[in-house]
């Protein structure tokens, strides 16, 4: 389960689970940006079990003089022509998160789905962020080739490697042979769900998610 941050409450939430991340690993902890679209990731409610949020991501719009921005003055974006005559819809990655008692066991999945309500309200091209190695990795093995780095790594806190990535959101719009497979892979129940109402098509799920 996903949640986008708009109480007090889930705004702390993401503070508590982000920071204590930032301790852990000696990140830096970045300024809350007043913009900034954030998303915490829960475990399910029970009778016996208290919901648990165990990741974060925030998005934040992108603009190249913003001065609390880790992701430009990491590596320079606006060099690239894509990035440069497209910086109203450029948004930054930052905050991103997820707790390592639930790595690979089926939580990951869940910040395709947040990209997708993402891209479905604010309608990006692109994204970019400097993402810690551990997450590229993990990124590329579940996207693929449209997760691009853009530079070599740059050298984080306690040696830490932070890649410079790009996602090219309309090549993932328009590769429907590579949205079939992420939406199989990330999102087995939309895609049940779609083969149940009409058979599936690329069509029928790219309304379905309203990109």
């Amino acid at each position: 389960m996903f949640e986008i941050v708009s109480t007090r409450k889930q705004q702390k939430e993401f503070e508590l689970t982000w920071e204590y991340y930032c301790k852990k690993y000696g990140w830096v902890n970045d300024p809350y940006a007043k913009n900034g679209v954030r998303y915490i990731i829960t475990t399910p409610k029970s009778f016996f079990k208290k919901r648990k949020v165990i990741g974060t991501i925030e998005f934040i719009p992108y603009h190249p003089n913003n001065p609390d921005s880790t992701v430009q003055k990491g590596a320079d974006f606006l060099q690239y022509k894509e990035i440069y005559h497209h910086q109203n819809e450029v948004w930054e990655i930052d905050k991103l998160c997820l707790h390592e008692d639930y790595q690979r066991k089926g939580y990951f999945h869940l910040f395709f789905h947040i990209f997708l309500e993402h891209v479905k309200k604010y309608n990006p091209m692109y994204y970019i962020a400097l993402m810690e190695n551990r997450f590229y990795r993990m990124m590329r093995i579940s996207y693929g080739f449209r997760i691009e780095q853009k530079e070599k790594p740059l050298v984080g806190p306690n040696g830490m490697s932070l890649v410079p990535i790009s996602v090219d959101v309309e090549k993932i719009r328009k590769d429907e042979e590579k949205m079939e497979e992420l939406l199989r892979l990330q999102l087995p129940d939309l895609y049940k769900t779609s083969q149940k109402k009409q058979g599936y098509s690329y069509t029928f799920i790219n309304k379905f998610v309203k990109f």
